[in-house]
């Protein structure tokens, strides 16, 4: 059968939930001879006529085709990370939750979540109107935000990127039970999740590679002629340029970890000279002393909290906010506590910085970049984060975005990803900087003898009508 007007393919969709059902069965240590083959609807069954009647015909389809595992509050076996499998047919309603909203049966609650991240997360749900799902974090945003700007998928999409995640190695598989008791591990069986992979390391150190070998293949031949309209006088300006990797002596005084993830992007760079400053407008690299001097280092010791997800901890403390990449001018801090021990933010350089991270959170991205502007963004209502919202947008409670002066990512209350709870993948550092190639090789962005031409402000494009596309990255 083709796929619906939606999008959606129920056949494509049942193909990739048994995949991962097949995954998930064999690296829990079992016979793949003993998977499941009775899909939903045969394990379902019989199936009452009045609830047959109730489902979207091509969501019958999948449900014809998937095979069961279906939902079972006693058993600790999980289909993915996030999910916990297939409702059963008597939960797929959610009659209690939805009934009271008197959104009658155009919501199916076709898998309950894995709750790894909020007791309120729901999972899957599927809206029989559109052919669409999405994974929803709490029941009641869902419902009171406004339809349109909710980020629904076809399924397969979904499933798709679960795939991934396991082909990426983000989340794999363990069927040692004893795995369960070590300290600050965080599984939910037969699946484990990570901060970051090679995969990551790898994809990083070549966007930035993309990224520097199209910014040097345009600098001015003749720099005299190319520094006239910038120095009247014809001199050819100091530009020193920096030797990356920087030393194992300055990564440690960065407070940077050689297991963390930019540990091993500094320890996989290959050395290379580069001959400019500017990666992106008013944003270059840093001298190793600029590097070493990170912006919020001398506030370490404000980290003195316990940890909310282990209590046996005394310090437990998350990595550096660290800026990789220095802009120009301050903006106040996106990071308050425990760096602002008085909740206070105070400024700091604009740029591009790797967030912070607990080292034993698992769940938590490790290449999560933010970038930080001297100005807000999103007045014009042009500006969109990663799901396609633009920044200033109506929300529950009428609130406007609190971090406008960042591009990029995903606000927290309007910016769910349909994908996973509360997270997103648009910001990965290796998304942006492959953005950032782009906008060079395309033309987007001017090259001159210092590197990337034009200042700071040149990011006031990603709020207008012409240009808010080259600033957007899909999740």
């Amino acid at each position: 059968m083709p796929v619906t007007a939606s999008g959606f393919d129920p056949h494509l969709s049942a193909r990739l939930h048994n995949e991962i059902l097949k995954r998930a069965w064999i690296g829990a240590g079992r016979d793949a001879a003993s998977i499941p083959s009775k899909t939903w609807w045969e394990e379902s069954s019989p199936i009452p006529f009045d609830l047959a009647s109730r489902l979207n015909r091509n969501l019958i389809l999948f449900l014809r085709s998937a095979k069961a595992i279906t939902f079972d509050p006693n058993s600790d076996f999980n289909l993915f990370y996030y999910l916990i499998a297939l409702h059963g047919k008597h939960e797929i309603f959610a009659p209690d939750l939805l009934g009271r909203w008197g959104r009658g049966d155009r919501y199916v609650w076709l898998y309950p979540s894995t709750r790894t991240k909020s007791d309120e997360e729901v999972g899957i749900v599927f809206d029989q109107e559109t052919e669409l799902a999405s994974f929803v974090p709490d029941w009641e945003d869902m419902i009171w935000s406004d339809r349109e700007r909710w980020p629904w998928r076809p399924l397969q999409s979904i499933l798709q990127v679960y795939l991934d995640m396991i082909d990426e190695g983000k989340i794999t598989t363990y069927s040692d039970r004893q795995k369960e008791s070590m300290e600050y591990f965080h599984g939910v069986f037969p699946w484990e999740i990570h901060q970051y992979t090679p995969v990551d390391v790898e994809r990083a150190v070549s966007a930035f590679t993309r990224l520097v070998d199209a910014i040097e293949t345009r600098l001015p031949s003749n720099l005299n002629t190319a520094h006239s309209k910038h120095d009247p006088g014809h001199q050819k300006p100091s530009i020193e340029g920096v030797t990356l990797p920087y030393s194992n002596s300055v990564i440690e005084a960065s407070f940077i970890e050689a297991d963390s993830f930019l540990g091993h992007f500094f320890s996989t760079l290959p050395v290379r000279h580069i001959k400019f400053n500017h990666i992106a407008p008013g944003i270059r690299l840093q001298t190793p002393i600029e590097f070493t001097n990170q912006p919020l280092a001398d506030r370490r010791h404000n980290q003195l909290i316990p940890d909310l997800y282990n209590y046996k901890t005394e310090e437990k403390t998350p990595s550096l906010p660290l800026l990789l990449f220095r802009g120009e001018k301050r903006n106040k801090s996106p990071w308050t506590r425990p760096w602002f021990s008085d909740g206070i933010p105070e400024e700091i350089p604009s740029g591009l910085y790797i967030e912070p991270a607990y080292k034993d959170n698992n769940w938590e991205s490790g290449n999560q970049s933010r970038l930080l502007l001297p100005f807000n963004i999103g007045s014009n209502g042009f500006a969109r984060s990663s799901n396609g919202i633009p920044f200033k947008c109506a929300r529950v409670g009428g609130a406007a975005s609190d971090r406008p002066d960042q591009l990029y990512q995903e606000d927290l209350f309007s910016g769910y990803s349909g994908f996973l709870p509360w997270d997103s993948r648009s910001s990965y550092l290796h998304k942006v900087l492959e953005s950032w190639a782009e906008r060079v090789e395309m033309g987007d962005w001017q090259v001159d003898e210092n590197g990337v031409a034009d200042g700071i402000d040149k990011f006031k494009e990603a709020d207008t009508v012409g240009h808010w596309r080259e600033y957007f990255i899909p999740w």
